[in-house]
């Protein structure tokens, strides 16, 4: 029985396929190397973190209509100009920048 199990969990596995920019693909040899991973390994404990981390943040919600309204009043306020910069804002209340 446990056989049978553990050879229809191997039939069960999809494969991916990504790309990754030479750089990004570089960094990440190289924290596989410096883990002892092969790069299937980091992946899959990546993908069990990033679902993990997932999971724990409360489920997206649907803007209420007034949310929606101040967005786009937002929007149309930037287009027009009409904004300040956090960082300006942040040295008029003297407060430290970056």
């Amino acid at each position: 029985m446990f056989a049978k199990q553990v050879s229809e969990m191997t039939t069960r596995k999809k494969t991916i396929t990504t790309t990754l920019p030479p750089d990004e693909l570089a960094e990440f040899d190289r924290v596989c190397n410096l883990q002892s991973l092969s790069r299937s390994q980091a992946l899959r404990e990546a993908i069990r973190w990033y679902i993990g981390a997932m999971r724990s943040l409360p489920p997206a919600e649907e803007p209420l209509p007034e949310e929606i309204e101040a967005i786009d009043r937002g929007k149309e306020q930037i287009a027009r100009g009409e904004y300040v910069r956090l960082e300006d804002l942040q040295r008029e209340l003297g407060l430290p920048t970056k």
